[in-house]
């Protein structure tokens, strides 16, 4: 465990950093980030990616009931929680994608909902579209010229 004396020239904020991007980084472990988010309310940094932590336990809880697709949002949220996680234990102050706009207040949830049921209805027609049978196409009326000529019968 590193010691909470400060480098010479080190910054307050590469002093939190350098302490505390460990736990940072940890926050991304569904349940955790809440945990973390409340036990540790003195760093900045710790604060700063718990909160998107929060953001992507909570996006999983409605993906995973979704069927079929849910299951890949659920990799994409765990993916987001990855790279949250790297970007902590490096000490960046980087955003998840959705994720920090969401934590950050400029993405709105109801936006989010909106915007994935517009996907979601989009995909739904796509699927209608593939998987039923289209109406059989109606055979044109034949004409004298069409039908081949009859041999009298003797």
């Amino acid at each position: 465990m590193e010691t909470q004396v400060p480098l010479a020239d080190e910054t307050d904020d590469q002093r939190d950093i350098r302490m505390n991007k460990d736990i940072a980084a940890f926050s991304y472990v569904w349940i955790m980030s809440v945990i973390i988010y409340i036990a540790r309310k003195d760093s900045r940094f710790i604060q700063y990616h718990s909160k998107q932590g929060i953001v992507l336990f909570l996006l999983t809880i409605p993906a995973a009931m979704i069927p079929l697709i849910g299951n890949i949002l659920v990799l994409l949220i765990a993916g987001g929680m990855v790279l949250g996680f790297l970007h902590a234990a490096q000490g960046k102050y980087e955003d998840v994608p959705i994720a920090g706009d969401l934590a950050k207040g400029n993405l709105k949830m109801k936006d989010m909902v909106h915007a994935v049921a517009k996907l979601l209805e989009s995909f739904a027609e796509f699927l209608k579209r593939t998987f039923t049978k289209a109406p059989a196409a109606q055979k044109p009326a034949q004409t004298p010229m069409d039908t081949p000529p009859t041999t009298p019968v003797l």
